[in-house]
């Protein structure tokens, strides 16, 4: 059972990508959501985009560190 665990838990980076893209992406399509024109102080897309771009690197980076892992 502690193995099953172990695998389950050892792609910690993978799911840290994951979720920064899950959280860029709902702040995106909030910002994106509202009625009003936004001030410059409110508008947060560039947030939203870098969330979304650092966890698409840390997703690539995960993949690609398991990949070398692999071959050795």
């Amino acid at each position: 059972m502690l193995g099953k665990t172990v695998i389950i838990v050892k792609p910690w980076l993978f799911w840290v990508g994951i979720s920064f893209i899950v959280g860029g992406s709902t702040s995106l399509a909030i910002n994106f959501g509202v009625d009003a024109p936004l001030s410059p102080m409110e508008d947060l897309t560039g947030y939203s985009v870098a969330w979304i771009a650092i966890g698409i690197v840390f997703v690539l980076f995960s993949l690609f560190k398991k990949k070398k892992e692999k071959t050795q």
